[in-house]
C-alpha cells in the first residue's frame, strides 16, 4: 500500500516540476533519477507474502507438527490401501490376458477371478472403515473423508467390474467353447466396466499445503525461483 501511495505523490510531484521548472533537461535528469530510486525501493522491498508465512507461533508450530505425525500414520495405511487396489487390477489385467493368449483355461480363469473377487470385496470393506483420526482439525479431517470417500467408491467400481467378469466366465453360463469368442466377452466386460482413474492429487496438495511449516514454505518459493532462473 505504501508504494502505491508513494506512487501517487510521485506522478503529481512529476506534474508540478514539469510544469514549474523551466529546463527540461533538468526535469528528465530527476526523472531518471527518480525511476532509478523507484526501482530500487520496488525490488528491495521485502515480500509480504514470505514475510507473512515466516510470522508463526511456537504453540502453531507445535499444533502443527502434531498434525502432520497425525496424518503421517494413518496416510501411511490408506497407501497401502491404494496399492492393494492397484494390485489387484493387475492381477486382473492378468487373469484376463493369460486368458486371451490361450495360457489358461476358462475354468482356470473363473476360479482365479473368483478368488479376486472376495479379495476386492474384502479390500473395499476395509477401506470403507479407513475413518480418519477424530484428532486431526477441521481442515486436515475433511479432505482426509474425501480420501476415503474417493478410494471407497473406486475399491466398489473395481468389485463390480471383477464380479461381473467372474459370472460371465462362469462355465455353466457360457453360451459358446470357442475360446476367442469367450475371451472377447471378457474383454467387453471388461471394457464396459472399468472404473475411471482415481484421482487424489487435489486433496494431498490442499492436505500438505496446510500442514507445511513457514520454512517449508520458503524453501519451496525459492526452489521455484531457481528451477525459473535460466541455465
Amino acid at each position: 500500500m505504501l508504494i502505491y501511495i508513494g506512487a501517487a505523490i510521485a506522478v503529481v510531484l512529476l506534474a508540478l516540476l514539469y510544469h514549474y521548472i523551466p529546463s527540461r533537461k533538468i526535469f528528465f535528469a530527476f526523472f531518471f533519477v527518480l525511476c532509478a530510486a523507484s526501482a530500487i525501493v520496488f525490488f528491495a522491498w521485502p515480500s509480504p507474502h514470505r514475510n507473512g508465512d515466516a510470522v508463526i507461533s511456537q504453540e502453531m508450530r507445535e499444533e502443527r507438527q502434531q498434525q502432520q505425525q497425525i496424518f503421517a500414520g494413518w496416510y501411511k495405511d490408506y497407501q497401502k490401501d491404494i496399492e492393494d487396489l492397484d494390485r489387484n487390477w493387475q492381477r486382473y489385467h492378468k487373469i484376463l490376458a493369460d486368458f486371451k493368449a490361450d495360457i489358461i483355461s476358462i475354468q482356470t480363469a473363473y476360479l482365479r477371478l473368483s478368488q479376486l473377487e472376495k479379495d476386492s470385496q474384502a479390500l473395499d470393506t476395509r477401506i470403507a472403515s479407513r475413518t480418519p483420526p477424530l484428532a486431526l482439525n477441521d481442515t486436515c479431517y475433511d479432505q482426509s473423508i474425501e480420501l476415503v470417500r474417493k478410494a471407497h467408491a473406486y475399491a466398489e467400481a473395481q468389485h463390480r467390474a471383477i464380479a461381473l467378469t467372474r459370472a460371465a466366465a462362469d462355465p455353466a453360463n457360457l453360451r459358446t467353447d470357442d475360446q476367442e469368442e469367450q475371451s472377447r466377452m471378457l474383454q467387453a466386460v471388461m471394457i464396459r466396466e472399468s472404473p475411471p482413474a482415481l484421482f487424489i492429487a487435489d486433496e494431498i496438495a490442499a492436505i500438505r499445503n496446510y500442514l507445511a511449516l513457514p520454512e517449508e514454505n520458503v524453501a519451496a518459493d525459492i526452489a521455484e525461483d531457481a528451477a525459473a532462473e535460466p541455465q
